[in-house]
């Protein structure tokens, strides 16, 4: 708006009046006129040149308010978000597109995010810029890479970062005055609960949009019915059943349902009024679509299509099974207040809808376990009457002791099922449900897994709920794996109570137990998983496999399963014709555009089982040649049908590369299960050659990236993920020393080294002086010769060009491998063959004291990429563990949550590391310019017999010396020797 005055003041200045009249109140009125009408009709003129809107678009009306707040912010413009998804026989593929429009005389960041169902497998993702196309590419991940994923998830859990359980995230550097575009595809099989399907797709656009369409395309050979559009929802998680109680009824405005027997079309586009008037800030929450279709009463439905079956068994009017069920929930100090409370009255309510032919009992548990009664009592009213008194008089208290209340449940089970009439084919189930961790009694994951295990003897099943942010979910979700169960999570701002309700109406009808479904083995092949332990009222059991003769023409399918005291045979030949898609429904998987054939829905629907079950499988499996085994299986298959897995990694390819000249996209992880996926694009038209620049804000979280790091005075902090440990040291080194901080030079080629500079200590300090880094230098050996030197104001590049970059202005720049992006006055970070990154914090002072001096912070945010024999002061604990010997080993974890007093110096242990013992204190550390504080295990001399050697072994030459690492030897000698030893 700035800008716009000063243009039309200009303008004034050439109209024929007296300088007094230009002054004047009519003057300015004018000014004020032009300052609001002409941004907005030369912006509303741009948007219709740049993307050829029809002058219907052209002249949308937009609230003045929202779009003055678009016009003064800086982010680009969102002109269209549209999803288009299309389900056939419940496999739904989706396709999300989002044009983007930088309006501003400057390049820009554009984000586009989309939360995606846990269960879907993304399959594409393209990305234009200008006219410019990047296309993805799915591709194997090495065995060291998946583990990593999984190692990664659980240090997720334990950091409480598992938040955005489900997102995609892709960012980029649009050029000024031009547009973007993402394209991203995912797939996913709907999964029938409480009766229903259930679709749902974010509508999370982040901003109102001129465009905005989410359309939905149905096709159920069997019939659709019950469909319908619920209100928006903007909670993280759907509930379900009694657990959605909404004041709102009926689908969102502007929505469109066109339906006849077998095909139904959905479409929902808001205008921005009434975006607007939903939220404007663009979070209109998740569109769901419910419906169920028409099924035989008998064997069920099957479909065959181009040598591919799938079938759908969904029974029901049969009588209950009956039920042995105990409730477990956690009764934990962590548990007071709202928590407790709804856990308490959602049991009420499931109290009072068991049938009288089931058995129940309540145990609550913290370090004790508190079992209501020691055996299973009948459904009778005096009964739950008395359960419910025992709840409420239940206390939250104490630690977690998961294991124990596990084992008393299921030792209930087991010796109510041994003492009653084995003729009495009942359901045993456990509803388990906790907030945090094992803290209490055993805990050792692996080992609480396998003890339920080995006690349920496979006839137990195991139905978890975790609640907040501070629960094992990993322990959880094995846990019902492997005892025939479902998990849940829910996060700290819902509703527990009603989460566990809805759990609890998937599985509080049993139908079926012991379900088996055969085909000949001479007709069909390869076939998912045909054993079943259970199938309860509303759900749906799936099933799907390959036909060995595709001449076939009939296939004979017979379940066997138990109701009651009762077994049920169905037998059935199933005439096989081949069928064909109809073409009022178009779709295009994810290899489609990959230049491939088409593949139909039956074929991806099979892969899609089968991968989920490998995944499954390796996920229980305690072997590790069946997990190889499992991996490759599963991998394999991902490769062939484009799924993004743990096993598989996702890549762009560049405009004009060939397939084998594909670059990873930074930081992506699988989308399935709770993980998040990120997407930095950095450079928006990088090309082979010359490296080029592009302003770039990265955007950098280093508190839980780096495992190593240096920042201060210098303090050196490490942290040992495997024990949980954090643990520090000072060097009181001298100014103009220049330290080995990460030397691999024989290995991946890196050389790390910084050099110190002196600053008078505080008044009243211990120390004489102080001492920073303020240069950092970094040697990359392959695959081309680089040497690079950081400062507080400049980075020096020298490899096949030099370049100086100003470290008060954000650039990027990457040739060959290297990446360098400057957050102007903030941090350097340096990315190798994308997998080693080094982040380097910039620390100014405007004003700065005596004892202070602008210098620099080290973190190492990726060392995959480095050796095993990496050394230097940082680079040797890379891959080293540690653990106390000398304190309680609680004290090793959570050190903010320790029963010690939190004073300096409390309390003292031994830390071994390496095979040797180190004293170390409890202390806090500030690091971050003293903005963060640490709390670790602190040496308090000078790192002896902590790190190899001694101090004046890291001491390098010159800024690019590569001098080979220590020798062991030398190493435990020069330590002996070493006077400092002294001080311990």
């Amino acid at each position: 708006m700035q800008e716009a005055g000063r243009s039309n003041s200009n303008s004034l200045k050439n109209l024929p009046y007296p300088r007094e009249v230009a002054r004047s109140g009519f003057a300015m009125l004018l000014l004020l006129g032009l300052c609001l009408g002409l941004p907005l009709f030369s912006e509303s003129q741009e948007e219709a040149r740049i993307w050829d809107d029809t002058p219907e678009q052209v002249l949308l009306r937009v609230p003045r308010q929202p779009r003055l707040l678009q016009r003064l912010k800086t982010k680009p413009l969102m002109a269209e978000f549209s999803v288009k998804s299309t389900i056939i026989s419940r496999y739904a593929f989706t396709t999300v597109s989002c044009r983007v429009l930088n309006r501003a005389s400057e390049d820009q960041d554009a984000e586009f995010q989309m939360q995606i169902p846990e269960s879907a497998f993304i399959t594409n993702f393209t990305m234009l810029i200008g006219d410019t196309v990047y296309r993805s590419e799915i591709t194997q991940k090495e065995k060291k890479n998946s583990e990593s994923i999984k190692e990664k998830g659980n240090r997720t859990l334990d950091n409480n970062e598992e938040m955005e359980t489900d997102m995609f995230k892709a960012s980029l550097v649009i050029p000024s005055k031009d547009k973007a575009a993402f394209f991203l595809s995912y797939e996913e099989l709907l999964q029938r609960r409480l009766g229903k399907y259930e679709h749902s797709i974010s509508v999370r656009p982040q901003q109102l949009v001129g465009r905005l369409t989410v359309e939905v395309d149905i096709l159920e050979r069997s019939g659709i019915t019950a469909l319908e559009v619920l209100p928006l929802h903007n909670s993280r998680k759907k509930g379900s059943g009694r657990a959605e109680v909404k004041s709102e009824v009926g689908p969102p405005p502007s929505t469109l349902i066109n339906q006849n027997e077998t095909f139904a079309k959905v479409v929902f586009k808001p205008t921005v009024v009434q975006q607007a008037k939903i939220a404007q800030n663009g979070i209109l929450g998740d569109f769901i679509i419910r419906y169920d279709v028409k099924r035989e009463q008998n064997i069920g439905d099957i479909q065959v299509l181009n040598g591919y079956f799938v079938h759908y068994f969904a029974p029901k009017n049969l009588p209950p099974l009956p039920k042995n069920v105990v409730f477990v929930f956690d009764i934990s100090a962590s548990m007071v207040g709202a928590k407790l409370q709804q856990t308490r009255e959602a049991l009420v309510t499931i109290l009072n809808d068991l049938r009288p032919q089931d058995r129940f009992n309540i145990i609550g548990f913290s370090n004790r376990i508190k079992m209501w009664k020691d055996h299973l009592l009948p459904v009778t009213p005096d009964n739950i009457r008395n359960g419910k008194i025992y709840m409420y008089h239940l206390a939250p208290t104490g630690g977690t002791d998961i294991n124990g209340a596990l084992q008393t449940a299921i030792k209930l089970l087991n010796n109510y099922v041994a003492q009653n009439d084995i003729e009495d084919r009942s359901v045993s189930l456990i509803v388990f449900l906790t907030d945090g961790k094992p803290t209490f009694g055993e805990t050792n994951t692996l080992k609480i897994l396998s003890n339920a295990k080995e006690a349920t003897g496979g006839q137990i099943c195991i139905f978890t709920i975790g609640i907040g942010n501070d629960v094992d979910y990993k322990l959880l979700e094995k846990l019902s794996l492997e005892n025939c169960g479902l998990t849940r999570r829910v996060h700290e701002e819902e509703k527990a109570g009603a989460q566990l309700i809805g759990f609890y109406d998937e599985i509080r009808t049993p139908l079926l137990s012991d379900i088996r479904i055969d085909y000949p083995p001479d007709v069909v092949e390869h076939a998912t998983r045909t054993l079943f332990p259970n199938y309860f009222n509303g759900s749906e059991i799936v099933i799907a496999g390959k036909m060995v003769d595709k001449t076939s023409d009939q296939l004979h399918v017979e379940v066997t399963a138990s109701n009651s005291k009762k077994f049920v045979i169905l037998k059935k030949d199933i005439p096989v014709e081949s069928r064909k898609m109809g073409n009022d429904v178009s779709v295009t998987p994810g290899s489609a555009s990959q230049g491939e054939k088409d593949l139909n829905h039956i074929e991806r629907l099979w892969s899609y089982l089968t991968v989920k079950e490998l995944l499954s499988s390796w996920v229980q499996s305690n072997s590790e040649q069946e997990k190889e085994q499992l991996r490759r299986k599963a991998q394999d298959l991902a490769l062939k049908y484009h799924f993004l897995t743990p096993f598989t990694s996702m890549k762009l390819r560049k405009p004009g590369l060939h397939t084998n000249q594909l670059e990873d996209t930074h930081g992506m992880s699988a989308a399935t299960g709770p993980a998040t996926v990120v997407q930095n694009l950095r450079e928006a038209g990088v090309q082979p050659g010359p490296a080029l620049k592009k302003p770039y804000e990265p955007r950098i979280k280093i508190s839980k990236t780096s495992v190593v790091w240096m920042d201060g005075d210098p303090h050196f902090v490490v942290d040992f993920p495997l024990s949980k440990l954090t643990v520090c040291f000072n060097i009181d080194g001298e100014p103009g020393d220049i330290l080995r901080l990460v030397s691999d030079h024989l290995g991946s080629g890196v050389t790390v080294n910084g050099e110190l500079i002196g600053a008078p200590a505080p008044p009243n300090g211990h120390k004489k002086q102080r001492t920073y880094f303020r240069t950092i230098t970094i040697l990359i050996n392959r695959p081309e010769r680089s040497y690079l030197e950081i400062t507080p104001s400049r980075v020096i590049l020298d490899g096949g060009d030099r370049l100086v970059l100003p470290c008060n202005q954000s650039v990027v720049v990457g040739s060959r491998g290297l990446e360098v992006s400057v957050s102007a006055n903030a941090n350097v970070t340096v990315t190798i063959q994308g997998n080693i990154a080094f982040v380097i914090l910039i620390h100014l002072y405007k004003k700065p004291a005596p004892f202070q001096r602008n210098h620099l912070g080290f973190y190492i945010a990726n060392s995959k990429g480095l050796s095993d024999n990496c050394h230097g002061l940082l680079g040797q604990f890379l891959n080293q563990d540690a653990k106390l010997v000398g304190a309680p080993e609680e004290y090793g974890k959570n050190l903010s949550h320790q029963p010690f007093p939190q004073a300096e110096g409390m309390p003292e242990a031994i830390l071994k590391v390496k095979g040797r013992h180190v004293p170390v204190v409890w202390k806090q550390r500030k690091i971050y310019n003293g903005q963060t504080q640490v709390d670790c295990w602190f040496d308090r001399n000078n790192a002896v017999k902590l790190i190899d050697g001694v101090y004046k072994d890291y001491l390098a030459s010159h800024p690019f010396d590569t001098e080979d690492a220590l020798g062991l030897s030398m190493s435990r000698k020069t330590a002996t020797d070493s006077p400092l030893e002294e001080r311990i």
